[in-house]
């Protein structure tokens, strides 16, 4: 009788423990899960191509929505003339000691479209050509007028030969954020990247 007893109780202390296992699998599933969920949007302002190039492997790597930050009054290779004392970059740079002291904000085409997928992200990439050591004016009018309060934001930047710099600094002092806003470092990217680069950036960000 005894022995039976011993064997029943064996019996439920298996069965207890293998529930305790597959409870705790059940959970760390979910927090996988919920990780995962993150709704993240790669937003993007490209003249050449080049940080076009960097925001789809950033957005295959997160499985984000891609979307072109879009100028109403596209620029053209004469606008992008840097040697160039008329063309339209070279105005914008002169306007202020920094773009973000500067009142030249272009127009931004699909700023509706780009309100909208901010305000349903958790994650917001926003990405730039390094223009003058600074992000282009253009940048300014999104973080000015899209709400990134409660967002965590990280800017990247593409470049031949300067880094992110000051750029994305003076981005977050102009930005629509609040105190539950997390503005990341970012970094700059010389070139386009390769995709094992982007991937090893981004697994080291937390959010």
């Amino acid at each position: 009788m005894k022995n039976c007893k011993k064997n029943v109780f064996r019996v439920i202390s298996v069965i207890l423990a293998f529930i305790m296992v597959i409870s705790l699998g059940d959970m760390s599933g979910s927090r996988v899960q919920a990780k995962k969920k993150k709704n993240v949007v790669v937003l993007y302002f490209s003249a050449t191509g080049i940080t076009k190039a960097t925001a789809k492997k950033i957005k295959k790597k997160t499985k984000g929505k891609l979307i072109e930050i879009k100028a109403e009054d596209p620029y053209t290779e004469e606008d992008l003339d840097y040697s160039n004392q008329n063309s339209r970059v070279t105005k914008e740079h002169e306007s202020a000691s920094t773009p973000a002291k500067s009142k030249v904000r272009p127009e931004i085409a699909n700023l509706k479209v780009i309100k909208k997928a901010i305000k349903k992200a958790d994650v917001v990439y926003i990405g730039y050509p390094i223009w003058w050591g600074e992000a282009p004016h253009i940048v300014y009018t999104l973080v000015e007028n899209a709400s990134l309060k409660g967002k965590t934001v990280i800017p990247f930047s593409t470049s031949i030969s300067s880094g992110l710099g000051s750029s994305a600094k003076h981005l977050k002092a102009r930005a629509k954020i609040s105190s539950k806003t997390k503005w990341q470092k970012g970094r700059n990217f010389y070139d386009v990247p390769s995709q094992k680069t982007v991937n090893n950036w981004v697994k080291k960000l937390k959010y």
